[in-house]
């Protein structure tokens, strides 16, 4: 399709292929007019035929072209060129990196190191970041658009969005998008949606394959890889890479979108601190999904508890101070101190020495009075009359004898009394 020295635009003249896929080809180029080096990104010719693959490209390389960031590469022109065999290509001029890209750092090397790994994830998370807060969503991250430099080892991220233009998001073309499926989102997949998780999805599959060199799932057709993302579980990591970094991959992969990173900040945040995380020891959340009601209580006092506000009832004065601690509150009214008056009590202790000595005294009175022979004084003879009689029903009912029954009837209360509702029957 592309030779060399073709001029494009009647601007950019090929000097040397730098990548093909199946979306089109990578070249070097020449600005003749700037006289500097650019990257040209030409179109397969048949994606212009498509129904308005010419309108979207042309939006989406306008918005790309907006986003300033240093880890996203610069944008300086788009346009269509007419060919030697007639047909019409799009092309997309961008800044050249001088530099590999991850693909082929991966190729070279197998894997790479932890240490050297995340930073250059931790700057793909700030740029996706950063088109995320723009509207734009990558749709197509993977090693080969995440490019190193070679002078100070800076990751710069390519191709936003343009690849995903036009229908290459159909996974039934043969080889067109097999490297895009060894990356897609389980959503995406779906074509439930793609959503900026989507792309962070992304980002942890790639540092899945730069951890360990390869891919987490491997399959014969696209089809069937992207089933993978979608159903099944991603492997661990092996145990010599760091617990942070492993866990980093984890949550990133995560199938529910919604259990990801927030944000692409959050994400390049756990990156660059992953290799030296600890180990996690504690169940409790992140300090950012505390509950809302969070409080905390004196050292002294018991363990801490959370507690609704709407339930609290302090008195008008605040709720009250733990020991020892002045908090400055200004005192309130004086409360009177719980307990008897000491008066009062000195008085009841009086009246109930003065009943107990007068019961005493008249307890002595009457067993005085009971021991004289006469009673006081009474008639003998009439007395005779009625003590017989008297004497008589005395023995009578001193010889019959008592039943439970009797004793069960009593009104006193006592020891042979059957409380209410209880079995007396024994």
């Amino acid at each position: 399709m592309l030779s060399p020295e073709m001029l494009l635009g009647q601007r950019y003249r090929l000097r040397e292929r730098i990548a093909v896929g199946g979306m089109g080809e990578v070249w070097r180029a020449e600005d003749t007019v700037l006289e500097r080096t650019v990257a040209v990104k030409a179109m397969l010719p048949s994606l212009l035929s498509e129904p308005g693959f010419t309108q979207r490209f042309t939006a989406e390389a306008k918005t790309v072209a907006a986003l300033t960031h240093p880890h996203i590469v610069n944008v300086h022109d788009f346009g269509n060129a007419d060919l030697p065999s007639g047909e019409t290509t799009a092309y997309l001029v961008m800044e050249f990196v001088e530099g590999k890209s991850l693909a082929d750092l991966i190729a070279e090397r197998g894997r790479i190191d932890a240490r050297e790994l995340m930073p250059i994830i931790a700057a793909t998370a700030e740029a996706l970041h950063h088109a995320h807060v723009h509207g734009v969503i990558h749709r197509d991250i993977k090693p080969g658009n995440i490019l190193v430099r070679d002078r100070d080892g800076r990751a710069v991220l390519t191709d936003f969005g343009i690849a995903r233009s036009g229908a290459s998001g159909d996974l039934t073309q043969t080889g067109a998008v097999m490297g895009t499926a060894s990356y897609i989102a389980p959503e995406q997949a779906e074509g439930t949606g793609v959503l900026p998780a989507s792309d962070m999805y992304s980002l942890g599959v790639v540092a899945f394959h730069g951890l360990t060199g390869h891919r987490p799932f491997q399959a014969e057709n696209p089809i069937e890889l992207a089933l993978h993302h979608v159903r099944t579980p991603a492997p661990p990591l092996p145990q010599e890479i760091p617990p942070g970094v492993r866990a980093f991959v984890e949550r990133a992969m995560t199938k529910d979108p919604h259990h990801r990173f927030a944000t692409g900040d959050e994400m390049a945040a756990s990156a660059r601190i992953a290799v030296d995380a600890p180990p996690a020891t504690s169940v409790m959340p992140p300090v950012g999904q505390l509950p809302r009601r969070a409080g905390v209580v004196a050292m002294s006092g018991p363990p801490a508890g959370v507690a609704d506000p709407a339930q609290q009832h302090y008195p008008p004065t605040g709720p009250p101070s733990p020991p020892g601690i002045d908090l400055g509150a200004v005192p309130g009214p004086a409360a009177s101190k719980p307990g008897p008056n000491r008066n009062l009590l000195i008085a009841i202790v009086g009246v109930v020495a003065l009943v107990l000595v007068g019961g005493m005294v008249w307890l002595l009175l009457s067993m005085n009075g009971d021991d004289e022979p006469n009673g006081g004084g009474e008639d003998p003879a009439s007395d005779t009359s009625t003590s017989g009689s008297a004497d008589e029903e005395t023995e009578e009912e001193s010889e019959a004898p008592t039943t439970p029954e009797d004793t069960r009837e009593t009104g006193g209360g006592g020891v042979g009394e059957c409380l209410p509702g209880a079995n007396c029957n024994d």
